[in-house]
């Protein structure tokens, strides 16, 4: 069956209205908690910010995160954000969030989302949009996104690029 020129018309209007109403509802983050969050509110001024994007259903995601929690707080100037996908249903999401938050121990702040509210803000705010999960990005204190990749990324890496582009500490010179 064709569609008339009319029918057209509003399949476009009704395309364009979703796609208004998504971008309005961008930055739909919330903490574990529900209350509503920012990842800009987790960006450290004065720390570097390594953002996790994870989701509990992803096998990699839970091999790789132990090794996540063992790093944190091994570098002082460094704070990780975990950022769960699992918001895609609310009710369930939250559960599995915060299961999955206590069965690996996480002590760091965790935001809650779906796939689509992350992919529209990491268009917004990184060179690409969201590949899949586990997807890490390393912010400069500044602020900055420095390095960002989808997969896994060992600690190790994490690491090295973050002492790497560290000011080195004033040495004291004696006298």
């Amino acid at each position: 069956m064709k569609l008339s020129f009319l029918s057209n018309k509003i399949i476009m209007i009704f395309i364009s209205m979703f796609f208004l109403l998504a971008s309005q509802s961008t930055m739909a983050f919330t903490g574990i908690d529900g209350k509503p969050a920012t990842i800009e509110s987790f960006i450290d001024k004065d720390k570097w910010t390594v953002v996790e994007v994870w989701s509990s259903d992803c096998p990699v995601c839970r091999k790789h995160m132990p090794s996540m929690v063992k790093f944190d707080g091994k570098l002082k100037n460094t704070q990780i954000l975990g950022i769960t996908l699992d918001g895609i249903d609310q009710e369930d999401g939250y559960d599995n969030a915060e299961e999955f938050v206590m069965e690996y121990g996480m002590k760091f702040p965790n935001l809650v989302t779906n796939a689509i509210e992350m992919n529209i803000w990491m268009q917004q705010n990184t060179p690409e949009g969201l590949i899949g999960t586990p997807t890490f990005m390393i912010f400069a204190p500044k602020g900055k996104l420095v390095a960002m990749q989808a997969g896994p990324v060992g600690v190790d890496q994490i690491e090295r690029i973050i002492t790497s582009q560290s000011k080195p500490a004033a040495k004291v010179v004696k006298k």
